[in-house]
């Protein structure tokens, strides 16, 4: 427990470094993005690739890859209809032309931006790799279900295949499933490339953390906090959730990992491509993009509290 303590600490010391780094104005405003390509493009993949290919191939691996599919579906059906029924039928947000931007950032979590790095860091290798499962399960809901999402109450909303096809073909992306297909072949990386891939992939964590602390400390907070709805939406979210996927999957005949990589995902905050979404339906892009700056607060406290009840209760 202390070794987990002092790891989530050490993670978000550093998010507050990049906060001081921002508001310091050590780095120039707009220098954020170039981190973010830096890290989607280049580190993160190289760390999935490290991860997923050390790994041995065996039956237990192929039951939690089955698992963790399975409750992929299951973690946004429940996240999907939580959050029209908490979102239409008990807060009642306002407008109602809102709502689909609602359920939306309710329902995604940044299991990948966020997740990937703070995952390993904090639960190691084969956490890693279940997440990164999870993470393609929110990439087809967000592409497929989602225009259905944003227009809840527009009735309109169409399936976009060459949208969906376009957002798998990114570096992250690819290399899971690449990654996949090598371990479930026995495939392994050279060691002398393995090991520049393994050191490439190690500046993913300090350096997501420096870029969320960078992205909080441009937020302007004392406003998105004047949206009385956005305010509980987001903290229901972010505490409700993992509780409720909990009380879901804890029961069911699947392995401690799965049920921690299912329960852990829930407390991550929404996911950043939400706003970007928001945007090609013609929706509250500011609306998705304060929410996503929320919750990303929020997340300071739900997520090691999250991680250390996970801990000590499953013993990961």
């Amino acid at each position: 427990m202390v070794i987990i303590l002092s790891k989530i600490t050490s993670i978000f010391l550093i998010m507050a470094a990049g906060f001081a780094v921002n508001r310091a104005k050590i780095i120039p405003s707009g220098a954020t993005k170039f981190f973010v390509d830096l890290l989607l493009m280049i580190t993160t993949p190289c760390m999935i690739l490290s991860s997923v290919t050390s790994k041995e191939f065996n039956s237990d691996t192929a039951r939690s890859t089955a698992e963790v599919l399975a409750c992929g579906v299951l973690f946004f059906s429940v996240t999907f209809i939580a959050g029209y029924f908490l979102c239409k039928k008990i807060i009642r947000v306002k407008p109602a032309e809102d709502l689909g931007v609602y359920v939306m950032a309710f329902s995604t979590v940044n299991s990948g931006f966020m997740g990937f790095p703070i995952t390993n860091a904090i639960f190691g290798g084969d956490i890693l790799y279940l997440m990164i499962l999870q993470n393609i399960c929110l990439t087809l809901y967000m592409y497929s279900a989602g225009p259905f999402v944003f227009n809840l109450n527009a009735g309109s909303g169409k399936f976009d295949l060459k949208r969906l096809f376009k957002t798998f073909c990114n570096p992250s992306t690819i290399i899971s499933i690449v990654s996949i297909v090598m371990l479930f072949a026995g495939l392994h990386l050279p060691s002398m490339l393995f090991d520049s891939v393994t050191l490439i992939g190690d500046v993913t964590v300090p350096l997501s953390m420096l870029v969320v602390g960078m992205q909080l400390g441009e937020s302007n907070i004392g406003r998105i906090i004047k949206n009385k709805h956005l305010v509980i939406v987001s903290a229901l979210k972010m505490f409700t959730l993992p509780l409720l996927l909990f009380l879901t999957v804890n029961w069911l005949p699947i392995s401690d990992d799965v049920k921690v990589t299912t329960i852990f995902a829930a407390s991550f905050p929404t996911a950043v491509v939400v706003s970007a979404l928001a945007v090609m339906e013609n929706k509250n892009s500011l609306l998705a993009a304060e929410s996503i700056a929320l919750t990303t607060l929020i997340s300071v406290a739900s997520i090691p509290v999250c991680a250390l009840v996970l801990t000590g209760f499953y013993g990961v």
